[in-house]
């Protein structure tokens, strides 16, 4: 893609969760669970694209949004396109001219993700969004306790 995409829009709606996430420290720590929106953002479109949750953007709530240069490091960019194609399943979003369209599916899927982990949080207390982000793995069977291998060792024939 050599058009620049436009910025990337977040809800206001959930901006209280945005700002647990990425930019308050967990409790006891000095570390944050997420260290940018980038990454947080990131995370929550594809929890929502995985879990098949598109929301639209409510812009008569308001909106934040994060500088598409944000997006231009690591591979948090191809993420986007990424998303894009696998929900239109059409190889010409990639063209030059549809990074706009690219970018509110990204937005719609982070949204649905936002809203996840929103309802999460609030049925887990959130004073422990770590915590409460494993459980939501591991509940929805994203994280699979790895099972010890046998210790054959022992064991003679």
């Amino acid at each position: 893609m050599t058009a620049r995409a436009p910025n990337i829009n977040r809800s206001k709606i959930y901006e209280e969760y945005v700002q647990k996430l990425a930019a308050m420290p967990l409790p006891g720590s000095e570390r944050r669970l997420f260290p940018t929106i980038r990454e947080l953002l990131c995370f929550a479109a594809l929890l929502g694209f995985s879990e098949k949750r598109r929301l639209p953007l409510d812009r008569s709530q308001g909106v934040e949004d994060v500088s598409y240069q944000q997006f231009e490091r690591g591979d948090a960019e191809n993420l986007i396109y990424l998303i894009a194609l696998a929900e239109t399943e059409d190889p010409d979003i990639l063209r030059e001219g549809e990074e706009g369209r690219c970018a509110e599916i990204f937005e719609e899927y982070a949204n649905g993700g936002l809203a996840i982990i929103k309802d999460h949080l609030l049925r887990e207390g959130g004073e422990y969004p770590d915590r409460a982000l494993m459980s939501m793995l591991r509940e929805r069977g994203y994280l699979v306790p790895a099972q010890a291998e046998p210790d054959l060792a022992a064991i003679s024939f």
